[in-house]
């Protein structure tokens, strides 16, 4: 047997997984086990819109409940509810201005320790909004899921200060995160794959 042949039917196998998992997307039924769940923190803005999001979880339902930040980011553990709380650390992909040039290998080096950290944790589901540490460790969970090795839905919702444009981590996550939360009906409208948390958007037009 040649090995072009073996390589060819490798190629095949990981071709219809990666399609299978493409059309699975969006389609993912939860059931009644525990799920477990990792949040990703950033800082400032972000860490206080995930962490009012974390509140409102069902705590018996989605545990063990764990966090990731990245390496830089000295505040959020600080916030966090639960002060013996898992809390992984990942270098950081992109500084706030740092170039696109630079970033490239910082995001490189992130998604390399992000590869090795999803493959130990092995999370039911990534919880994640707006930092640009989120862009390597859901690659990494789209690649685990494609092997098999965990499930890794992914739900990103979008930052509440986004009304007419999606951030760029949301433009990259958008066409394969598990869900994908806009908080108002402009930019539902131009992403229709996205759901629209109404009960936000009408508090927001009450006050």
């Amino acid at each position: 047997m040649s090995y072009a042949f073996v390589a060819g039917c490798i190629a095949i196998v990981l071709f219809v997984r990666i399609v299978w998992v493409f059309r699975c997307i969006r389609r993912t039924k939860t059931n009644s086990k525990p799920l477990k769940t990792l949040v990703i923190l950033g800082s400032g803005g972000h860490t206080t819109e995930i962490l009012q999001l974390t509140k409102q979880l069902n705590r018996s339902y989605y545990v063990p409940l764990e966090y990731c930040r990245a390496s830089t980011d000295t505040t959020s553990v600080m916030r966090l509810p639960d002060r013996h709380a898992v809390v992984h650390t990942i270098p950081r992909a992109r500084e706030v201005g740092q170039s696109y040039a630079t970033s490239l290998f910082s995001t490189i080096y992130a998604l390399w320790h992000a590869f090795f950290l999803i493959a130990k944790i092995r999370p039911g589901l990534i919880l994640c909004n707006g930092p640009g540490t989120v862009v390597p460790l859901c690659v990494a969970a789209l690649f685990w899921r494609v092997v098999g090795w965990c499930p890794g839905q992914i739900v990103f919702v979008e930052s509440y200060c986004r009304v007419q444009t999606l951030s760029l981590t949301g433009k990259l996550l958008y066409p394969w995160a598990d869900l994908f939360v806009v908080h108002w009906e402009e930019l539902h409208r131009q992403y229709p794959r996205s759901k629209l948390v109404e009960s936000f958007v009408r508090r927001q037009k009450d006050k």
